[in-house]
């Protein structure tokens, strides 16, 4: 019995080691799609890629523009009204940006192919109202339509599809639109309150909204160059909230002055010696809301904060895969008070001037 069970296991053993397996599936066609339409745009712009994967190094499969980009494809969009009726198509052509191979970089970088629609005639000119102010927007997609992707290989053998409706206007009440200038005071009990309106059409609590706010101010030197720069004060993601139709942002104030006194001045004294003076310029107030599919799509793939680190796939495209969504975004403009200004050179001499 010893000799018949090593015999059973020395064959076994044997055929074991002369059996080789595949440890990829046979190779198919899958479109990766990445688009998202804003009705301020005249241009619309979708990226289409394929994946790949083979036998052997895919990083070098990665740098073949083959592996990555169609030699051609049909891509339109249709736009379809509230009432479910056609109403007209947009044809997307291939362009093509050439720039110097980078050869650090992963993919190829020869040439990025991208697919862009160009819109002939804008909808509207939407007149916006915030308490006593008044703005004007340029529509060119009807913010109250269903649009329709479809993207297919010339030779008939495949379609890719999609749809999205597209996220609807909204407005930021606070700091009051109607004013010109932003104070920050440097008080750590300060707070200045940023706020906005949902979407007319998140009536189910599903969009994101990021807020971001830039101070920009330039810099001259003791040459006679002036330098352009930015520092992000405040970026975040608010959801709303229960049955409030309005989000809100708290900021200390005196994160402010924290901020500049941290980012501004130069670390290397040579450097910062080389300043004569600075300028402020416009505090710029952004809030850009993404549709509930692209909400999904990001909160699927942002970075896992948990130790489990295995994400379920999402996309929206049919035969595809990817994501085909709407984003919109509001934006106010402040100048800085002339106090807050005073306070950056008399306080922390940062040599701002007014």
């Amino acid at each position: 019995m010893k000799y018949i069970f090593l015999f059973i296991s020395l064959t076994f053993l044997f055929y074991s080691c002369e059996t080789d397996f595949e440890t990829n599936a046979e190779w198919e066609d899958i479109t990766v799609v990445y688009g998202l339409l804003d009705q301020r745009d005249s241009v619309q712009y979708i990226k289409i890629n394929k994946a790949f994967l083979g036998e052997g190094d895919a990083l070098m499969f990665a740098k073949v523009p083959d592996s990555i980009n169609y030699d051609s494809l049909i891509v339109w969009i249709e736009e379809w009204n509230e009432n479910g009726n056609f109403v007209k198509s947009i044809l997307f052509g291939k362009t093509e940006f050439d720039k110097p191979n980078d050869p650090e970089a992963i993919f190829d970088t020869t040439s990025q192919i991208i697919y862009k629609g160009v819109i002939p005639q804008y909808y509207e000119i939407r007149t916006i109202v915030v308490g006593n102010q008044i703005t004007y927007d340029t529509l060119w997609l009807n913010d109250e339509s269903t649009y329709k992707l479809f993207v297919q290989k010339p030779d008939g053998s495949k379609l890719i599809t999609s749809e999205t409706y597209l996220v609807q206007s909204f407005a930021i009440t606070k700091p009051f639109p109607g004013s010109t200038s932003i104070k920050f005071v440097p008080n750590p009990v300060n707070t200045t309150l940023f706020s906005w309106d949902k979407a007319d059409n998140d009536n189910e609590n599903n969009f994101r909204y990021e807020l971001q706010v830039l101070f920009n101010y330039k810099e001259l030197t003791l040459s006679g160059d002036t330098l352009y720069k930015f520092l992000t004060l405040a970026s975040g993601v608010v959801y709303p909230q229960g049955g409030s139709d309005e989000l809100v942002y708290y900021y200390k104030d005196n994160n402010f002055f924290i901020s500049c006194t941290n980012n501004v001045p130069y670390d290397d004294p040579s450097s910062e010696g080389n300043i004569l003076e600075r300028y402020t310029g416009k505090v710029e107030i952004k809030v850009t809301s993404a549709a509930a599919e692209l909400n999904l799509f990001m909160q699927v793939y942002e970075p896992s904060t948990s130790i489990v680190q295995e994400k379920p796939p999402y996309t929206n495209v049919e035969n595809g895969i990817g994501i085909f969504s709407a984003r919109y975004y509001v934006q106010q403009d402040k100048k800085l008070h002339d106090e807050t200004i005073a306070d950056l050179k008399e306080i922390y001499y940062l040599k701002f001037v007014r």
